[in-house]
This record gives structure tokens, sequence and C-alpha cells, in this order.
């Protein structure tokens, strides 16, 4: 199962930083790209994309690989959470696995704007 997301984000003149949090007590693990540039892979924390005057026009990619460890819920979750643009954005995803243990990949596009 995938869960896809494409969106725009306003990049302010500071850094941009990135976090990944996988919810539901769940086990998940990133790989952050800007453009075709790899940036992280595993667990991503205020993880620093650039300044914003000098990666706007480019796309950020997350892929996050969450996997159903919690007997107590077939659920899994992930928050992107943005900070340092014009705004601060949170974007909350959601989907449950189809049998016990198996896993959920999410991607999201970001396209980063001036």
């Amino acid at each position: 199962m995938a869960v896809v997301l494409h969106t725009e984000y306003e990049v302010g003149q500071g850094d941009l930083l990135l976090s990944v949090v996988i919810g539901e007590g769940q086990l998940g693990s990133s790989l952050v790209r800007l453009g075709e540039r790899e940036l992280a892979i595993g667990d991503v924390s205020r993880l620093k994309v650039g300044k914003g005057s000098t990666i706007a026009g480019k796309q950020l990619y997350i892929k996050t690989v969450v996997t159903d460890v919690n007997d107590q819920t077939d659920r899994t979750s992930v928050r992107y959470e943005l900070q340092g643009g014009e705004v601060q954005k949170v974007i909350d995803l959601e989907a449950s696995v189809d049998e016990e243990g198996g896993s959920v990949i999410y991607r999201a596009r970001f396209d980063l704007k001036a």
C-alpha cells in the first residue's frame, strides 16, 4: 500500500528544517532528497534542508516506510513538519496495513517556492 502527497511550500529567507514523525507506536524510516541529492536516511528530526533563497524552485522528496509492530493497532501515521518558511506547515497522513506486520510506503513531494 502507498500513500502519496504532492504539495507546495513557500520557503523564507532562512534555513528550512524538516522533521518526519512516525506515529501509532509503529516503526519507520525515511529517505530525504533535495532534487537528486540525498540528504538523510533513517530518523529525520530538524534536518537542515537548506537556505530558502538557494532551494527555491527545487523539489523535496521524502519516502517513508512504516511497518506495523504495534499489536494494539494496524493503523500507521506520518507527520511532516516544515519550519523556516513563510509559515510552519504540519501535514498528517495515515493508513492501515492490510495484515499484521505489514508496511505502508508514504511518498511526499514538496515543490519549494520563493
